[in-house]
């Protein structure tokens, strides 16, 4: 592997990357929803979350970051899942 995409994976910049297209997806979503044409939030907003938060925590692990703060990011990419996971067992 070519040493500029290693450093691009390993730096954190493809998970900063990542992040940014996460929230080009949540501004995206919206937009479509608030014109009555998309789904609603609750179709997607878990699986969003729950995906930047897993990102955010690969991008605290590369970084050198506190573990407490790993846990935070990996506990709550885990509520989102559940909370999404509930919305679709009850409908």
């Amino acid at each position: 592997m070519p040493d500029l995409v290693k450093n691009f994976l390993v730096s954190g910049h493809a998970a900063e990357l990542i992040l940014a297209l996460v929230c080009c997806e949540f501004l995206f979503l919206s937009f479509r929803y608030f014109r009555g044409v998309g789904s609603p939030p609750r179709a997607w907003l878990s699986p969003l979350l729950a995906g930047a938060f897993l990102v955010i925590a690969l991008w605290l692990a590369q970084s050198g970051a506190p573990a407490e703060f790993l846990g935070l990011a990996l506990a709550a990419a885990g509520v989102a899942h559940f909370i999404g996971y509930g919305s679709r067992w009850h409908g």
